[in-house]
């Protein structure tokens, strides 16, 4: 994730979270369920240091990771690293995927990246990132839109299906099965990143997630 998105402010009703209560599987039908590999990602003074998917701890200048319980911990606690990600190793330009995941995110974290579609071959680097807020008790925003609110503290899960088209293609964005957004996206190499990335805005910024899955057709 290599480029913050510009929030652009829009009076907007704001749906509220309702925590799901169990893995639900992917949304729509077709879809069949992979494990691409991925490595871990701590970024320091522009410097990207990996580590492998089966890191359990790992401790940057300014960010740190942990794997415990099913649960992955991204934290940022200084401007020393503004990157502490999951890097999936699936590129593809054409073709269905389908990200899933469920997200929490700790009170004070404020304008940081949790979950991205990357590549665009226009400006800029990616075709969505999906961002925490602290407004409204929490707000999750991405394509431009705030998607919900009040989600501080509260586990949400997150589906986002991409249709990457030669031309370009198509995304959309599921609150806890609840279809929020649907946008155009960019033609490029795409691969899906998430845990916590962005320039420090507090004293801190952390994002938890668990139940990752990933699906195609």
């Amino acid at each position: 994730m290599t480029r913050r998105v510009v929030a652009v402010a829009a009076a907007a009703a704001l749906t509220f979270v309702v925590q799901p209560t169990a893995y639900a599987g992917p949304v729509g039908s077709g879809w069949s369920e992979y494990n691409p590999s991925w490595n871990l990602q701590i970024q320091s003074s522009g410097e990207i240091k990996s580590y492998p998917s089966s890191t359990n701890s790992a401790t940057g200048p300014g960010g740190s990771y942990r794997r415990e319980g099913g649960v992955q911990t991204f934290r940022l606690f200084n401007k020393g690293s503004n990157r502490v990600e999951a890097r999936i190793q699936d590129n593809y330009r054409t073709g269905q995927r389908q990200f899933e995941g469920e997200l929490k995110v700790t009170a004070g974290t404020e304008d940081e990246s949790a979950m991205q579609i990357f590549g665009n071959d226009g400006e800029g680097a990616t075709t969505l990132m999906i961002r925490s807020f602290t407004r409204n008790g929490g707000t999750l925003r991405g394509g431009g839109k705030d998607l919900v609110s009040g989600i501080n503290g509260k586990w949400v899960r997150i589906n986002v299906t991409h249709n990457a088209t030669s031309t370009g293609g198509s995304y959309s964005i599921y609150i806890n099965g609840k279809l929020v957004h649907t946008n155009n996206g960019p033609k490029g190499d795409h691969y899906f990143k998430y845990g916590v990335y962005g320039t420090l805005q507090a004293a801190s910024a952390q994002h938890e997630w668990r139940n990752v899955h990933f699906y195609r057709k």
